[in-house]
């Protein structure tokens, strides 16, 4: 991709610096910066280092490992880095709450502001959808005054099948949906995973996006999501707020586990538990899917068919929770261990698992007796092929390749730059949809100069997202107006994304003591 984008990327660099000859002399008083980064996402950060020193910071670029650069964010060691958190919630909940609020787990930018923090916390606590999405709209318009991050995009999730693959649309939330696709001719169907390994089959044990397209083919929970985002019943045929800290859900009966045995409330609420409770899971570990839960506290059995979900406080987007939870045999988990389990994996979802390892493939088999899947998703009833195998496959060229030559039908994550010569391909079906992983540029807002509001301003004005977003992404990108993603809950979209305008980001920094010459 690095060549691919080498005359993008000078072309940019050279729209940015104008066509003056010579090096400039930095003055005392220039804003010098660094740019940190990680290795794929370096044509962009060496674009908006083009874009700063147009408007006279000193801008250099650090290509990181992920993990060494966290360490050092947390730390308060860097101060201008690129960034991306993927939401599991279409809701602030999972993204604008741990990445803004005053020391949350993904607040690399220290962020603080005691009314952002009050706006949120109404939010969370709102007892009608009307309430949540007005403190939501409070909380978007102070983040838009401070500006923590200069805020950038969001992806499409594009993927490509081959022309005989029916019935299949890929989902904002990065989930395959292997039930309801069908084939012309055959009934094997391939896919390219964007990965070299998932993480576990256990669907108590990961935080993985890949794993997670594997594990809700096997694996059914008590709602589910259309591809768009809705939350929709599956194992669970109705539920009641009771309270605000107490729901109950009412189960399908019939329901069928791979290994003969039938689905009862005492599975769901050993399933629950077992990824909300501190030290739930068999050999004493806390599952790492807890923080998707929110305030669920604990679930308690009510009757075969009825289940007790209690909150120790309000938790408005409970059913978006429930989402990643994934029904599992209580009693075949508890024979064979946790590590049993993952090794051989039985649920009561669309296929069951045959054989496969997580640096490889996994290979699944239809469930004959399954027991249809959610109603409001059709087709309803056995899933329409036999067997369907995930292969790793991490590198992009190989998957495209793979897919153009029909070794695989599905492909994931499909690099921008190549999606024209796949769409160009009569066999070759491409399809995009909204992403839910935000990319911005944030700055650590606690030390000098990003303390400052109006270098936070000029920042936001250097750099023209939009011209990035047409040359390193072709287009296949969203601009951010602020840190709410555009699919989530409680979106402004009244609100615009911040202007390119380098004259406004040079008099901003001389008006905060830095010179532009």
């Amino acid at each position: 991709m690095r060549t691919r984008h080498f005359l993008v990327l000078a072309t940019i660099v050279a729209l940015a610096l104008g066509t003056t000859a010579g090096v400039p002399t930095l003055a005392a008083t220039k804003l010098s910066v660094i740019i940190d980064t990680e290795a794929n996402r370096a044509d962009e950060a060496q674009a908006i280092a083009g874009y700063l020193q147009q408007v006279g910071i000193q801008a250099d670029v650090r290509i990181w490992e992920w993990n060494a650069l966290k360490e050092k964010l947390l730390a308060g060691e860097r101060q201008l880095y690129l960034t991306d958190w993927g939401s599991a919630y279409f809701d602030p909940f999972d993204i604008v709450v741990p990445k803004l609020r005053t020391g949350d787990r993904g607040n690399y930018s220290f962020y603080s502001n005691p009314e952002f923090d009050a706006a949120l916390d109404r939010a969370l606590a709102a007892r009608t959808d009307e309430e949540r999405a007005r403190a939501y709209r409070e909380a978007q318009a102070i983040v838009m005054q401070d500006l923590p991050w200069a805020f950038g995009y969001t992806l499409l999730t594009i993927e490509a099948a081959r022309s005989e693959v029916q019935n299949w649309q890929p989902a904002m939330d990065g989930r395959l949906n292997m039930h309801d696709v069908s084939l012309s001719r055959g009934d094997t169907i391939i896919i390219g995973m964007g990965t070299d390994r998932i993480v576990t089959l256990d669907p108590a044990a990961y935080r993985d996006r890949h794993t997670e397209t594997i594990i809700r083919n096997i694996f059914d929970g008590l709602v589910t999501r259309t591809w768009d985002g809705n939350v929709v019943p599956e194992i669970a045929e109705s539920w009641e707020r009771v309270s605000d800290t107490e729901w109950v859900f009412r189960l399908r009966k019939g329901i069928k586990f791979h290994d003969g045995s039938t689905l009862t409330a005492d599975d769901v609420v050993f399933s629950i538990n077992r990824v909300v409770l501190e030290g739930g899971m068999g050999d004493g570990m806390t599952s790492p899917r807890k923080g998707l839960l929110g305030t669920v506290q604990r679930a308690e059995k009510i009757d075969d068919s009825t289940v007790r979900v209690v909150l120790s406080e309000p938790f408005p987007v409970l059913l978006q929770a429930m989402v990643h939870v994934q029904i599992v045999p209580m009693a075949y988990v508890q024979s064979v261990g946790d590590d049993g389990f993952a090794r051989q994996p039985v649920g009561c979802g669309p296929f069951r698992f045959v054989e496969g390892r997580l640096d490889d493939r996994v290979v699944m088999e239809r469930f004959d007796d399954y027991w249809g899947g959610a109603p409001d998703i059709p087709p309803v009833g056995p899933a329409k092929v036999r067997r369907v195998i995930f292969r790793m496959m991490p590198d992009p060229t190989v998957r495209v390749a793979a897919l153009m030559s029909g070794e695989v039908h599905i492909i994931q994550s499909v690099p921008p730059h190549m999606v024209a010569a796949l769409e160009a391909d009569s066999r070759i079906q491409v399809k995009t949809v909204e992403g839910t992983t935000a990319y911005n540029l944030e700055m650590n807002v606690a030390k000098p100069p990003f303390d400052d509001i109006r270098v936070r301003q000029a920042i936001n004005y250097a750099i023209d997202w939009d011209a990035i977003i047409a040359t390193i992404y072709e287009n296949n990108a969203s601009r951010l107006a602020s840190p709410f993603l555009p699919s989530g809950f409680g979106y402004d979209p009244t609100v615009r994304p911040w202007p390119y305008d380098p004259a406004k980001a040079r008099a901003l920094l001389e008006e905060a003591g830095f010179s532009t010459r």
